[in-house]
């Protein structure tokens, strides 16, 4: 592959691209050298046959034993892929000297045992320039466009001639007469409309001038290059393959009259297009429903394999090749700006520099970046063209984001996107409720994917007990967690959840899951768009909260009189800002267990001792300073920590239930925690959300820390912001800590820029990349307390180095890196490792995230009539047997071996094994199969 740069310059998006230079940066560099190659090897055989014909004396026999030897060079690619360019380029490379000059500086020509040029001179070939397929129709075919162009271009030099008093008088009417008996042959040919039904006279003549219109023409082609002075004629044919009516006819007259050793043929041809318009020319022609399509393809193969030898195709350049070399850009009058950055490379930071949003070549190449070059070419010169989108001079430039719009959701999405999707693509790109935007997504996608909760592939639990076997887990890990991904998608995607409580979480796990088990390019391209839908809605609530600074992050409730009465009362959303309401409550969803070995990553926890531990804080924060106790700031730490973690808080009960947060009709993430709740889930990946909006994060607690949570009213002021004003007050709490990330680095001096911009997630890449590093990282650290597991894990976050683009300059035409502003760094995630990794703080925090045995075995019981319910829904055949039921419920179980017996003969007793159940029968039993588990699971 060549290393050198390849140059693209401003302009040359539209049409046919000639080079004439440079063709060591050219990205058809091997092209022309085989083209070369092929030309001098055809040429070197049409040599042979000319001198057998004048050895000959003009005799025409060897003119059809040499027929098979084909003189055709095809330029072979897709659409947009640079053929035409390249076969107009290698044209000019042959027929011009200067640009012949050029080219063999790189390229290698052919030369003799003496280093000498044998390649055909450039003033000796003769160039009819390219035809355009599009002048062919019924009345007007190949070889009458092709006397055309003789015609005119023996005119023009007849007309030189006459001006400079040369005699080629004989010369030129020997052509003129040689023109006239082809054009009376071709004209025969042409089929006319009313002649007689029955004319074997006609029918004969017409026979007879096909014969010798092959001989004719090439009688004609010589006294053309004779006339002209040269010894070879180039024809060359764009894309035969588009006249879908015509392009099989234009492939006969091809083999049939221009295979001639007085001229070479170059095409620029889509070959599989050109396969099917000659199979539906034959299908078209035989009339016979006994010939298959599949059997007119064949035909057509064989043919297009004799008229276009392989060995005389010119493919273009992989896409992928052309994404990994180096890229400069230019204008026309000016020289190529250097990069170090390959195609791929500057596609995306391109992107991120003129609009914000943020693409990775992550294994392999963007979707983001065009597929053919001639997009390749359109996306970047008008992405050249436009501003920064951030500068210091002119702040936000939103032009760029609208220009990058309207080519993702029009030739993106139309080109890369199913019918069937882009209607609904088509619906989401207009879909203006952000707050049900990740509830319609997932309805989609839980009917689009078929079956997805039998075909989700998941890791079964005899590969745990096999790996345990053999050493490599402990028998604890082995029983805590199963792998199982697919209960949650099917929490997800119940349609009995309510659409407010819906998260990115939800959308991006199901994105994740269906790409994992999915290599329908279809489907990933849908998902792709999605996940770049969220990315733009993402940055776009961003730039809007951060425009506002704190009134627009932390948005105070509008009081009722002022609320217009046409519109409707949103008093549920009142704090919230937008980043909230499209995150709606979490920007991850995963099931228990799986990124911290125990099951300690989302666990239920006793809220009672949360609850202690806020009364005492709020009894501190009245005394004065002096009088508080030495752990004050260390409580404040703590229930800070606490608030940023806890997603949810009620009674056992509902917290027990598995897709509670899914199916309450009103948001769960909305609200203050009422101080009766006694149960609550911990997250620890919840501060990302919480950090979307630390203010709201803390007021759900104000309930708690009231003096009086019996009469706690939400819109009274006075009750409002009572762990914030603490935090606030306190010089060591986490949030005075968090205020300091890059302060200093913004010029609008808002102490909560720094944190905002570091901690909030607005590319979903970024959430991909976090939560695989968390699969893929499960168990590594061994470490037995809740808080250290939470400590490494966060480390294994940051160590993930994400970086963006560094922003770009011009200076004296080169390339210039600015700062690395743009690093994913999390440095929020330093401020909480600092506080967990302090032996006060952990112990305190593992005593108050422990649960009790009895807690655990609710958990556990939860778990398995989860992964039940779950094996019961993928169950479509009924009745079972009692032995079916039975080793489905052991399959769903969580029990060692000793547990396993005691619960299979109890089980036994249940369910016969010869007999028969349907599936109400099973659910009916479920609380004796919960009782029968819950005993088993004591022993």
């Amino acid at each position: 592959m060549n290393s050198e740069p390849i140059v693209f310059r401003q302009g040359e998006e539209n049409g046919i691209v000639i080079e004439r230079g440079d063709y060591g940066h050219s990205i058809m560099l091997n092209q022309y050298q085989q083209a070369i190659n092929i030309f001098h090897r055809i040429w070197t055989q049409q040599q042979a046959i000319i001198k057998r014909l004048e050895a000959n004396q003009g005799g025409q026999n060897d003119i059809w034993i040499d027929n098979k030897m084909s003189n055709i060079i095809a330029f072979c690619g897709d659409r947009g892929e640079g053929k035409s360019s390249c076969m107009a380029s290698f044209a000019t490379m042959l027929t011009d000297i200067e640009a012949q000059t050029e080219a063999k500086k790189v390229l290698s020509f052919p030369k003799d045992e003496n280093s000498n040029d044998i390649m055909l001179s450039p003033d000796k070939i003769e160039w009819l320039d390219v035809i355009d397929p599009s002048f062919f129709d019924e009345e007007h075919n190949l070889l009458e466009l092709l006397l055309g162009r003789i015609c005119i271009k023996a005119q023009h030099k007849c007309k030189i001639d006459s001006e400079k008093d040369c005699t080629n008088v004989s010369k030129h009417r020997r052509l003129m007469e040689q023109l006239q008996v082809v054009k009376r042959c071709v004209s025969v040919m042409t089929p006319k409309k009313d002649k007689p039904l029955y004319d074997s006279i006609e029918e004969i003549s017409e026979l007879a001038a096909g014969m010798q219109l092959k001989c004719e023409l090439q009688k004609l082609f010589n006294c053309y290059l004779e006339y002209v002075g040269k010894k070879c004629l180039l024809i060359c044919v764009d894309d035969i393959d588009l006249n879908i009516k015509e392009g099989y006819k234009m492939a006969e007259m091809m083999r049939k009259y221009l295979i001639c050793p007085y001229c070479v043929v170059m095409v620029a041809v889509k070959v599989e297009q050109l396969i099917d318009v000659i199979a539906t020319a034959h299908k078209k022609e035989v009339k016979d429903s006994e010939i298959r399509w599949q059997q007119c393809q064949l035909m057509a193969q064989k043919y297009v394999v004799k008229l276009l030898p392989r060995e005389h195709r010119i493919i273009m350049p992989d896409f992928i090749d052309i994404c990994e070399r180096k890229i400069q850009l230019a204008d026309k009058s000016k020289d190529a700006k250097i990069s170090d950055m390959t195609v791929k490379e500057r596609v995306v930071q391109l992107i991120f520099q003129k609009t914000g949003y943020v693409f990775y070549n992550s294994q392999s190449i963007s979707p983001i970046v065009p597929r053919n070059l001639r997009s390749l070419r359109h996306l970047l010169g008008s992405l050249e063209l436009l501003p920064d989108a951030r500068t210091e001079k002119w702040g936000d430039d939103e032009t760029g984001r609208e220009v990058f719009k309207d080519y993702f959701f029009g030739t993106w999405a139309t080109t890369n996107l199913d019918s069937k999707d882009y209607d609904f693509a088509n619906q989401i790109s207009q879909y203006d409720d952000i707050a049900t935007l990740n509830a319609y997504v997932v309805e989609y996608f839980a009917t689009r994917v078929k079956k997805a909760e039998i075909e989700i592939k998941e890791r079964q639990r005899a590969d745990n007990k096999r790996q345990v076997k053999m050493g490599y887990l402990d028998d604890d890990d082995a029983e805590t967690y199963t792998g199982d991904f697919a209960p949650l998608y099917i929490q997800i995607t119940n349609r009995t959840n309510t659409s407010a409580n819906i998260s990115v979480g939800d959308v991006m796990y199901i994105l994740w899951l269906i790409s994992t088990i999915t290599v329908d390019s279809a489907i990933q391209n849908l998902i792709f768009f999605i996940k770049t839908i969220y990315s733009m809605r993402l940055y776009s609530c961003y730039n809007e909260v951060t425009a506002g600074k704190g009134e627009t992050l932390f948005p105070e409730a509008t009081i009722s009189s002022n609320r217009i009465s046409i519109h409707k009362s949103d008093s549920l959303y009142d704090k919230v800002n937008r980043i909230q309401r499209i995150t709606n409550g979490s920007y991850f969803s995963y099931p228990d267990g799986a990124l911290l070995s125990n099951r300690r990553d989302r666990i239920i926890i006793d809220f009672r001792k949360v609850k202690g531990l806020f009364t005492s804080l709020k009894e501190e924060a009245k005394k004065k300073e002096e009088d508080r106790n030495a752990n004050y700031n260390k409580t404040v730490q703590l229930c800070e920590f606490l608030a940023m973690c806890i997603t949810t808080a009620s009674t056992k009960e509902n917290i027990e239930k598995v897709n509670f947060s899914r199916e309450a009709k009103t948001p769960t993430f909305l609200g203050t925690f009422s101080h009766t709740a006694n149960s609550a889930i911990f997250d620890f990946l919840n501060p990302f959300y919480a950090l979307t909006n630390i203010k709201y994060c803390y007021h759900r607690f104000d309930e708690i820390l009231s003096d009086n949570p019996n009469t706690y009213n939400d819109n009274d002021d006075s009750q409002q912001n009572k762990l914030y004003n603490i935090a606030e007050n306190c010089k060591e709490s986490l949030l005075e800590q968090l205020k300091q990330i890059r302060k200093g680095t913004y010029k609008d001096k808002w102490d909560m820029h720094g944190l905002v911009s570091d901690a909030i997630i607005r590319v979903a890449d970024i959430q991909w990349a976090i939560y695989e590093e968390l699969l893929r990282q499960y168990r590594t650290h061994r470490v037995g307390s809740i808080a250290g597991k939470i400590y490494h894990a966060y480390g294994d976050i940051q160590k993930l180095q994400i970086t963006l683009y560094p922003s770009l300059t011009i200076n004296e035409g080169k390339v210039i890196k600015g700062h690395d502003a743009h690093l994913v760094e999390f440095d929020f995630l330093t401020v909480l490792r600092t506080f967990l990794n302090s032996d006060e703080n952990a112990t305190r925090l593992n005593d108050i995230l422990t649960i009790s045995e009895t807690d655990k075995l609710l958990a556990d019981t939860g778990l398995f009539l989860g992964n039940v319910q779950h094996a019961l829904m993928n169950t479509y055949v009924w009745p079972m047997t009692g032995e079916e039921i039975k080793a489905l419920l052991k399959e769903a179980s969580l029990l060692k071996k000793n547990q396993q017996s005691s619960f299979s003969a109890r089980i036994g007793k249940v369910f016969a094994s010869e007999g028969q159940y349907s599936k109400e029968e099973v659910l009916n039993k479920f609380d004796l199969i919960r009782d029968i588990y819950m005993t088993a699971r004591l022993k």
